[in-house]
């Protein structure tokens, strides 16, 4: 009997155990998304949100799984996207010519340009004085015939200048169109220059380019043009794809200069937009990053952060480009030798790539993608592995909307999961004590029934109360040691 109680202490022990788990113990995983699919393909791939990379507890996206309607795994393989290869670009100097206000109207050469017979332009007269000059006209000349023009890059002489410009495009001088702008700077500041000389095309193929200046003409020593080589588109498009948390704050310190946020998830970040709370400042800072409270600081960034403001003008510094980083602790340190930042908190950016999901379409719809799990370990395999072959092609799949609890409860249990075994276990454990607990009690019952009966000689009449005690201390003594003699010979006496 001893044995049994043990048993049912420890089936107890173990139910109990096991109940004070976290509930995700019970559903290992925090959300699930549906996923969207086009019938008859074998593989599908779906680019990951960041509601994805939000519900998720590793750094790695390890406890991601995708199911089916029958709750069944299925293979998947997690691929984090790779950086294009940026090939430098090839630099060709242009001619450019300044023109008055009036000729930027016009159809064909304006006053003062000849167009000879291979399409070249050549000055007629003296430039317009700068008081007069708002418009210049570029002729690419070999750099068009070379490829497209993905940018300009203006030499600017004079050391302070900040100014926007418009450009146009056109292939023969009387039909132009939109084909860029930009805001230009160039500042002198604690013996460094800050510069914003580029103008972003929009991959044009065109002999002759306009700028108007909006903001007066600089002085222009010379003027570049920026033929595209290749991976430069891919890694244009890489950029539009990029998903963005903005609106983060970085709360200062009690150090000056050191101010510090949190992406609060495992987002694989690779740009970083700094804002500063002031305009017309300009310092000098250090990024950092860890993954957690006790982990030490790396250095990933160093720039020049700034934000000048001119009238209607207003540049800030561009992005910092990093190595992907999913650390979620960050700090950043400003040089407070010239007054930092100013008064205010830093605003923060912070841009990724999304990794992309490839998986099996086995078994039947619907498929669901699950993510979030305290126990859950990759099960991620090589897209090589997954596809098996060249000729296996992954259609594109679509993200769909968080699923309520309501529907997430609904869901079919998982074969083979963790949390499913260990609700498994639970059940056996509490039907083990529940039936050592009944045959405890069925034992119990028999004793005290049985009992009575093994009494010898009753004390009748009016010693009822008092012979029924003398009468179960004479039976738990018989139980503990044996028969016992000593109850007849106090009767005799």
């Amino acid at each position: 009997m001893k044995r049994l109680l043990r048993l049912t202490g420890g089936c107890l022990a173990l139910a109990a155990l096991w109940t004070s788990a976290p509930a995700a113990a019970a559903d290992a995983f925090a959300q699930r998304f549906a996923l969207e699919l086009e019938d008859g393909a074998a593989f599908y791939s779906v680019t990951l949100s960041a509601s994805v990379y939000e519900a998720s507890r590793r750094s790695d996206l390890g406890d991601l799984r995708v199911f089916n309607g029958a709750g069944e795994a299925v293979p998947y393989s997690l691929d984090a996207p790779r950086e294009p290869a940026r090939t430098p670009p090839v630099l060709r100097q242009v001619r450019w010519f300044p023109l008055p206000p009036a000729a930027a109207n016009g159809n064909g050469p304006p006053p003062g340009v000849a167009i000879s017979t291979d399409g070249s332009l050549r000055a007629t007269s003296a430039p317009p004085p700068r008081a007069q000059h708002d418009v210049d006209l570029i002729d690419a000349g070999r750099a068009a015939q070379a490829g497209r023009v993905g940018a300009l890059v203006v030499h600017l002489r004079d050391d302070n200048y900040q100014g926007r410009v418009r450009v146009e495009a056109s292939d023969d001088l009387h039909h132009w169109r939109p084909a860029g702008d930009a805001q230009l700077l160039k500042v002198n500041y604690n013996g460094s220059t800050l510069s914003q000389n580029r103008i972003e095309l929009d991959a044009v193929h065109v002999r002759y380019l306009r700028l108007h200046w909006l903001d007066g003409a600089p002085y222009v020593d010379s003027i570049d043009a920026e033929v595209l080589a290749a991976g430069v588109d891919a890694a244009r498009r890489a950029d539009t794809q990029r998903e963005w948390r903005k609106g983060l704050v970085a709360q200062a310190s009690v150090k000056p200069g050191e101010y510090f946020f949190s992406t609060g998830r495992p987002y694989p970040v690779d740009r970083l937009v700094i804002g500063l709370p002031q305009p017309n400042t300009v310092t000098q800072a250090v990024v950092y990053s860890r993954a957690g409270l006790n982990a030490p600081w790396r250095e990933v960034a160093h720039a020049t952060l700034f934000r000048l403001h001119n009238g209607d003008v207003e540049q800030s510094n561009a992005a910092l480009e990093l190595k992907p980083d999913t650390d979620r602790q960050w700090r950043i340190v400003v040089d407070t030798r010239n007054g930092g930042v100013g008064v205010g908190a830093l605003t923060v950016a912070a841009g990724w790539h999304p990794a992309t999901l490839t998986f099996a379409a086995q078994g039947s719809a619907p498929f669901t993608l699950a993510v979030g799990s305290a126990t859950t370990t990759s099960a991620a395999v090589s897209r090589d592995a997954l596809l098996k072959d060249a000729s296996s092609v992954a259609a594109t799949a679509r993200l769909g909307d968080a699923l309520h609890a309501a529907q997430q409860a609904g869901a079919t249990p998982v074969a083979g999961d963790p949390a499913v075994s260990r609700r498994y276990l639970l059940w056996a454990a509490l039907a083990l004590a529940v039936g050592s607990l009944g045959v405890f009690a069925w034992w119990r019952a028999r004793v005290l029934q049985t009992r009575p009966g093994e009494v010898a000689g009753g004390v009748p009449g009016g010693a009822g109360t008092v012979g029924t005690t003398a009468d179960n201390a004479g039976t738990a003594g018989a139980d503990a040691d044996g028969p016992s003699e000593k109850g007849p010979r106090d009767e005799k006496g």
